[in-house]
């Protein structure tokens, strides 16, 4: 007779547990319901918003199906909303005792790059490390490989799918979900899942007990949290309901949306209006106003530009920054409320938090008082009220929400029908304008008017700009060239649009819309011409980022179609702040070509439909020096590309009309650098990029040391000043505390003393100034403050100078401040780092001056010249330095450098 335990074995060996994990719209409901056979799962009409489990059973197996709410395929486990993170934990409980398998869902008619790789292990990283040993990859949009196989598509997808299905063992499987009547595709992937069942000796996932306890307690805190901020929310809305009763009706309400790119801003307005009003098919580049009557009360609507969500203010454009300031000038004499709309469906983190707060500046300090917030997509939120999202989202999303006074709606845009939720908004509005006494926001006239002076001045140099960029066309319009090939290089930094403009250009799918990581070479005929393009991978703005393989591959491009190409064009997107950092960052990396590499460039603008009505020569001018710099550098040679109108061929047109002008002017000449002597640039400009990042962490640690020492010095001084008071003191003055003493700790002492100890410290501070850099080179620093202070200081790249690599312990009995040095390569070899003097002065002047004024005199070349000695060691101190997180020290600050432009 069969005991208890193995009747739970074989029952347990029919059923299959299935997890469905993956990014959005990767297929995962629609896999569930092919696998199902019916539809069991929503698909394609909403997100999954929480996990959900099915029981079926199929081929003769029964089935418990759980799917999962989906990431943003490319993004960071940051990124993801706390809820969507718990209810990836709490899949695993949906299917006790646990899963047998979790199948990875990977649409294939998408690119997988390596930041989708990336964000896949990242949030698999919620479930443990043990999850791969369950693993399957699935698949989905089999109908799009047609008579392509699965592993063709695996092997020439590139490194990072094939790291996957290594990862998994080599198990996977792919579905056609639009041909669910074959039933041999979901009986082969239960085959290839009891495989894996039996490889691992019919084992299961387990789940801990404790991170399930920990889950529910979590959820159970959030929903008393919840509750509470509802009752609070209802409590104060109750009390403005009634003031709004005894004060008088607003007989308008005017409103400015505000919030970041893709947030729903203009879908809301449309929702609010109860008509589409405004564009939502292309993005809002300039402020734009509608009006229409709505449950009785006329309402007034101001749209306004986004910018990038999490993006510093200093990465808006000018224009963009200069909207939002104006946005409230639109609706006069103000608005009323502000909708600051935020999207449910994505992460709120710190970075977004100060970047609202650093945009509503924009506007003005006083603007939260009037500032609601407008949560978007709450059809995501599925069955969870918005109290719980708030509570969920964290410290980020809480705080804004106080900020703005408790106030907040959810809104449905996709149920426009429900003129509830609108009806409820109105309210909410009035009471905000009751709870401001009827006002409304003043408009600053001032900031008003220097946006119009600014205008003004912006386009008139656009139109001397206009006049000289035609000008120079005319003088080779005559030359009547026609070249038959041409051979165009892509350059430019990350996330410009270089893929795009290059599939623009041929008018085909040439260049996927993923990372560019290696060179790409495409070719076809365009107005009679034959055109080559070759796509380079983008480089870092953060210099310290860029990698001596990444900037030879960038460089290997103009190697691809020999003898050279006819055009570089350096590809700039419109919508991002161009800052000082990039240009940087674009000289540093065209200097390797050398200086006849500007008379072959182009600069040409992408993201064009982000401008409106703005011309681009407008655009230049607006942004400041550094663009300037750039498009003066090509020779005023630029072009705008809008890549979402493929279809504008005249775009295309103009521009390889401009190129044969440029090579008219160059006498037909294609540039053809010596790459040897290229590569050997891109290695001496590394070289320099590691000096400069070896100053600058140098400097930096100085002051921070130098800043800790004053400190431990202050506290000494508090100290021994207090056991004066002791001594010396009074009745009215004992007790007292020397920190809350409104005058001079030293005033305190008797005159007599305090004149000795006056005349004491002129005397040492004048001669510690005129002997320090001579001290610190010996290796100690002259102290007579009368007590002990122990500093340790390393020779390493971080802390010391040059001239203190003979290390070895010293102590200045005089002053009892002890050094403890070790001896290890300093900061670098003499030739580079120079005086210890000139090290001093640098460092009390500032990063900023020091890396102007050393920065000519250093070269490449002096990593050569060190000692033989130190070779290796420098080698290897270059080598760990490129692995810092540079975020760490400092970057030369664009505020004391040309106005301008961060990173996307």
């Amino acid at each position: 007779m069969a005991t208890d335990s193995s009747l739970l074995r074989n029952d347990e060996s029919k059923e299959l547990r299935i997890v469905l994990l993956g990014g959005r719209w990767g297929g995962k409901s629609s896999a569930g319901n092919t696998i199902l056979g019916e539809e069991r799962f929503e698909s394609g009409r909403q997100r999954t918003a929480k996990s959900d489990d099915r029981h079926a059973t199929v081929a003769g197996r029964k089935l418990i199906l759980v799917d999962t709410p989906g990431w943003k395929g490319h993004l960071s486990l940051r990124e993801t909303t706390e809820a969507d993170r718990r209810e990836i934990k709490q899949s695993v409980c949906k299917c006790p005792p646990g899963p047998h398998a979790f199948l990875l869902v990977v649409p294939v008619d998408s690119a997988f790059t390596e930041e989708h790789r990336r964000s896949l292990v990242d949030h698999l990283t919620l479930l443990g490390d043990k999850v791969w040993k369950y693993s399957m990859v699935l698949f989905t949009c089999g109908d799009w490989l047609r008579e392509k196989s699965i592993e063709e598509h695996i092997e020439t997808e590139g490194d990072a799918l094939q790291w996957l299905t290594d990862k998994c063992r080599n198990r996977f499987h792919i579905l056609n979900n639009k041909n669910r009547e074959d039933p041999t595709q979901v009986s082969q992937l239960l085959d290839k899942i009891e495989e894996m069942v039996a490889e691992n000796n019919g084992g299961h996932f387990e789940v801990d007990e404790s991170t399930r306890q920990m889950i529910l307690t979590k959820k159970m805190e959030v929903e008393a949290k919840a509750t509470e901020r509802k009752m609070q929310t209802d409590k104060r809305r109750e009390e403005l309901s009634r003031l709004l009763q005894g004060a008088e009706q607003p007989t308008e309400l005017r409103v400015v949306l505000l919030g970041s790119r893709n947030a729903g801003k203009s879908a809301s307005g449309n929702t609010i209006l109860g008509s589409e009003e405004f564009d939502i098919k292309k993005g809002t580049s300039k402020s734009v106003v509608k009006r229409a009557c709505v449950e009785g009360t006329p309402i007034t609507i101001v749209d306004t530009p986004g910018w990038w969500q999490g993006f510093s203010v200093r990465d808006t454009t000018k224009q963009g920054k200069q909207e939002l300031t104006r946005s409230a000038s639109l609706c006069p004499p103000g608005p009323h409320v502000f909708l600051l709309v935020i999207d449910t469906d994505v992460a709120f983190t710190e970075r977004q938090r100060e970047a609202v707060e650093e945009h509503l500046q924009l506007i003005s300090g006083r603007a939260w008082n009037r500032t609601m917030i407008l949560f978007s997509r709450a059809d995501w939120l599925g069955a969870k009220s918005i109290e719980q999202h708030i509570e969920e989202e964290g410290k980020a999303l809480q705080w804004l929400v106080e900020k703005c006074g408790n106030r907040y709606h959810a809104l449905d845009n996709k149920n426009k029908d429900n003129k509830a939720q609108v009806a409820e908004l109105l309210q909410k509005m009035k009471e905000v304008v009751a709870g401001n006494g009827g006002s409304f926001h003043e408009v600053d006239g001032r900031a008003l008017q220097s946006i119009e002076e600014d205008r003004k001045a912006v386009e008139e140099k656009a139109k001397r700009r206009m006049t000289k960029a035609k000008e120079q066309r005319k003088r080779f319009q005559g030359t009547n060239i026609h070249l038959p090939e041409m051979k165009v290089v892509l350059m430019g930094q990350k996330s410009s649009g270089k893929n795009a403009v290059g599939t623009t250009m041929l008018d085909r799918d040439a260049f996927p819309s993923c990372e560019t990581a290696c060179c790409e070479i495409e070719e076809g005929v365009v107005f009679g011409r034959r055109l080559t393009v070759v796509n380079t991978p983008g480089w870092w703005d953060n210099l310290a980022r860029c990698t001596l393989e990444q900037d030879k591959e960038i460089m290997r491009g103009l190697s691809l179609c020999l003898p050279g190409p006819h055009t570089v064009l350096l590809v700039i997107p419109v919508d991002v702040a161009y800052r000082e950092r990039h240009r940087r960052a674009l000289e540093d990396h065209l200097c390797c070509l050398g200086e006849d590499v500007w008379r072959h460039t182009i600069v040409l603008f992408t993201y064009g439909d982000r401008l409106g009505e703005t011309s681009v020569e407008q655009h230049i001018e607006r942004e400041g020096w550094p663009l300037q710099w750039v498009v003066e550098k090509c020779g005023n040679r630029y072009q705008l590309f809008n890549n979402k109108n493929r279809g504008d061929g005249a775009q295309v047109a103009e521009l390889l009309e401009k190129m044969e002008e440029m090579v008219a002017g160059n006498d037909g000449e294609q540039f053809s650098p010596d790459m040897s002597q290229v590569y050997r640039e891109v290695e001496n400009e590394l070289k320099r990029k590691v000096a400069e990042e070896m100053k600058v962490c140098y400097v930096e640690e100085m002051n921070w040391r130098e800043k800790e020492l004053k400190e431990q010095f202050e506290e000494e001084w508090r100290r021994r000043e207090k056991e004066l008071f002791e001594k010396f003191g009074d009745s009215s003055v004992k007790g007292k505390q020397p920190a809350k003493l409104k005058i001079k700790p030293s005033t305190a002492l008797p005159s007599k003393e305090r004149k000795i100890r006056k005349e004491q410290r002129k005397n040492e501070e004048k001669t510690s100034q005129d002997n320090y850099p001579q001290k610190l080179s010996e290796g100690m620093v002259s102290q007579s403050r009368g007590w002990k202070l122990r500093f340790w200081m390393r020779n390493s790249l971080e802390f010391g100078p040059p001239s203190m690599s003979e290390g070895m312990d010293s102590q200045n009995s005089s002053s009892n401040l002890h050094f403890r040095r070790r001896n290890s390569l300093e900061f670098g070899p003499p030739s580079i780092g120079g005086s210890t003097e000139q090290m001093w002065t640098e460092s009390t002047t500032g990063p900023q001056e020091a890396l102007r004024k050393r920065r000519q005199s250093w070269s490449p070349s002096t990593f050569s010249t060190a000692s033989t000695g130190q070779d290796s060691g420098i080698t290897s101190r270059l080598g760990s330095l490129r692995s810092l997180t540079i975020s760490e020290y400092p970057a030369e600050s664009d505020a004391a450098l040309p106005p301008g432009t961060g990173s996307r």
